[in-house]
């Protein structure tokens, strides 16, 4: 499994904000291979606000808890050469009680997890 970001400001955050993303992506990753070990793909994932809280055009909203932190990353799951990716297009910090981050993560409706793919990074790989 790789987890590539393609958002330019997780380079920008600290060590802590990096490793607490990485570690909840793993999470959700860990979750998403429960469903596949019962051969269930991940577009047949339905009713699980684990891993799929919101839907913005082909990426999903992943919300979680590190660190004292609220966190909320968008992502998108594909398969590529035979080898599982999870790639970060955005996250947020949510510090209140609010829905900014759907509005920022509406900028990627249209955006097709290929082409982030090819300009993305990879932050971790096991």
């Amino acid at each position: 499994m790789n987890i590539c970001v393609s958002c330019k400001d997780y380079f920008k955050e600290s060590k802590e904000v990096q490793k607490a993303i990485v570690s909840g992506v793993e999470t959700l990753y860990g979750r998403i291979q429960n469903y596949e070990e019962q051969n269930i793909d991940f577009n047949q994932i339905f009713n699980d606000d684990k891993v799929k809280y919101d839907k913005h055009g082909q990426f999903y909203t992943f919300k979680f808890q590190k660190s004292n932190m609220q966190l909320r990353v968008l992502y998108s799951y594909i398969i590529v050469d035979c080898i599982p990716v999870v790639i970060v297009a955005d996250f947020f910090i949510k510090k209140r009680n609010s829905k900014d981050y759907i509005y920022k993560f509406d900028s990627v409706n249209k955006a097709n997890p290929l082409d982030l793919y090819r300009k993305s990074k990879v932050v971790y790989s096991i």
